[in-house]
């Protein structure tokens, strides 16, 4: 997306709430299903990087060695970093591929974007759109080989092929300037490369990234998977790496030692991680373990008994017909990551196949949002969600159902609307990422949306490619559920990734293929404001605009969620970023 950020990123410093998600319960009461509560913090940078060379501080009661066995209900559907758009997947390959830059959470719940692979968050010129980057000393791949700036140069331009559309796409879009970021340049696989004019790399420490405008963002884009580090030598068959991973290019503390696909990952040491250059990565472990396949009440009865003390849910919640019972048993609740996420869990209209917007917001008023919320686990799922922004971007705000119904919809009201739309009897195939706990739902959407004159058709997808599927121009769903966290705390990444026109492509994020004029032209003027904090602010009319005036989504829940653990497993906490078990930081008692 085009935009203008005339702000220097190494001047931001915004407040923002960020809810706690410490051990255990985070101090919540949850046996009630009270929510967890938001605390003011403070998101930094750092760039003089007096905070980005490692190593990074010990996880108290830290401890040496032993295997973390995690449990995941799917495979990671790409292991080409590139590729890698989804949370869960980033916290596993942020483990073992490294950026120029990464988020630093502290105990208190804070964050700081620090440099990864490079010494710091960047050094802007030319208004903010000249960035420079510097490779710190002794950074290499997992054979020994040092990592080159013209890697991460590589790295960055085959992203620009459209095999790579389901990653994501700052980068692309900054240096570019323009949606159709292809057509400026199609990738490296014909043997082209990006000019001195886009990326320079004058030695092999050194990587400049010359923008179309200025963007005081990028140092966050920079802590994406579009930075990894990829060997040209390396990538003949890109096809392979998607399948097997960077192997030895693995740049992290884990990298890959066997891969069963859709059976189980096992992570191992990288010998060539130094520790001393990285703030925020630790290598307590001896290896980690994924075992795919596993659903959320077999997770929850396995943590449950501790069958396996060195055993932990991965991403997937308490199964929801357990959570209370276990939130409300001092024992079993230690033994407990609670938090709300970064997250809003919402279900996109998909205006290219529902013209009609008074149909689109017949679905919208009938929607019965506090029985789906129920199916899933009540409070202990989150609060119902009125708006698309999560209540820890910068600048949200408490909002109105913008079609003045209550929690639970109005299918009666609804039926009006489409009575005088003259389409009672509209299809409404209705598609989400299917699991035991997740196709309860159906039924209460189905209910109310029939009450409400429409032929309904339930289709869960399966779990894995999900996004893939939904992401496609020609999928056959109008109603599609997605849960959307910004790629960092802003709002930024909310709403130019999901309801931006230019965002309208094939494996793409703007699930409604929502373009409308008054949209786009609203976010580039948002995007225009230098003052961060006064920018947040700006987005919820944006969102009310979105909704009311388009039907393109609804809010759902900001999603809450709890990760169990079996006795042995210490260092717990949920990574903001991917709302997964924080791997950065776990290790096994003794």
């Amino acid at each position: 997306m085009k935009s203008t950020h005339l702000a220097q990123a190494a001047a931001v410093a915004v407040s923002l709430a960020l809810v706690t998600a410490g051990c255990s319960a985070g101090g919540t009461n949850v046996g009630s299903g009270d929510q967890p509560k938001a605390v003011q913090s403070k998101l930094t940078l750092d760039p003089t990087g007096k905070q980005s060379s490692g190593p990074a501080a010990e996880v108290s009661g830290a401890q040496q060695g032993g295997t973390l066995d995690l449990m995941w209900r799917a495979d990671h559907p790409h292991y080409d970093p590139a590729k890698v758009y989804t949370a869960p997947d980033d916290g596993t390959f942020r483990l073992i591929n490294r950026r120029l830059t990464v988020f630093n959470q502290h105990d208190d719940g804070s964050m700081a974007l620090v440099g990864d692979l490079a010494t710091n968050t960047g050094e802007a010129s030319d208004g903010g759109k000249t960035w420079k980057y510097t490779l710190k000393d002794g950074v290499k791949y997992a054979d020994g080989t040092p990592i080159r700036s013209q890697d991460i140069k590589y790295g960055v331009e085959r992203t620009f092929d459209p095999t790579f559309a389901t990653g994501p796409k700052w980068v692309q879009l900054w240096l570019a300037g323009k949606d159709d970021f292809s057509s400026v340049y199609p990738g490296p696989f014909g043997g082209q490369e990006l000019g001195s004019d886009k990326i320079e790399t004058p030695d092999d420490k050194t990587i400049i990234f010359h923008l179309a405008e200025p963007e005081s963002d990028f140092p966050f884009a920079a802590s994406m998977t579009e930075t990894v580090p990829v060997r040209k030598d390396k990538d003949a068959k890109p096809a392979d790496l998607d399948a097997n991973g960077l192997g030895d290019m693995a740049t992290g503390p884990y990298k890959i030692g066997a891969h069963e696909v859709d059976k189980t990952l096992t992570l191992v040491r990288n010998p060539n991680w130094d520790p001393k250059t990285d703030p925020i990565r630790h290598q307590y472990l001896d290896q980690i373990h994924f075992q795919f396949g596993v659903m959320a009440k077999q997770q929850t009865d396995q943590l449950k008994a501790d069958t396996d003390p060195s055993a932990a849910s991965y991403y997937s919640g308490i199964d929801t017909d357990q959570v209370q019972a276990i939130m409300q048993d001092p024992n079993l609740k230690q033994r407990t990551v609670d938090a709300e996420t970064n997250a809003v869990q919402a279900f996109a209209i998909n205006t290219a196949r529902v013209t009609d917007v008074n149909v689109r917001k017949a679905i919208a008023t009938a929607f019965p949002k506090q029985d789906v919320v129920t199916t899933q686990g009540g409070p202990f799922f989150g609060n119902i969600a009125n708006t698309l922004s999560p209540r820890s971007s910068v600048g949200y705000a408490a909002q109105p159902n913008p079609y003045g119904v209550g929690d639970n919809g109005d299918p009666q009201k609804a039926k009006q609307i489409l009575t005088d739309a003259n389409k009672l009897g509209y299809p409404v195939n209705v598609a989400w990422d299917s699991t035991a706990t997740a196709d309860r739902w159906g039924t209460p959407i189905k209910r109310a949306l029939e009450a409400a004159g429409f032929k309904v058709n339930l289709n869960p997808v399966p779990d894995k490619g999900f996004y893939d599927a939904v992401g496609r121009l020609d999928n056959p769903f109008d109603l599609i559920w997605n849960s959307w966290g910004p790629d960092w705390p802003t709002n930024r990444t909310v709403y130019s990734a999901v309801y931006y026109g230019g965002a309208v492509k094939d494996e793409g994020n703007n699930y409604a293929q929502l373009k409308e004029k008054a949209v786009d032209d609203e976010l580039n003027r948002i995007q225009a404001i230098q003052d961060i904090d006064a920018q947040g602010k700006e987005y919820m009319p944006l969102d009310q605009l979105i909704q009311r005036d388009y039907a393109a989504a609804i809010p759902l829940v900001y999603w809450r969620k709890q990760l169990m653990f079996g006795s042995k497993v210490g260092g717990t906490r949920m990574d903001p970023i991917s709302l997964s078990l924080d791997l950065t930081t776990a290790f096994i008692k003794k």
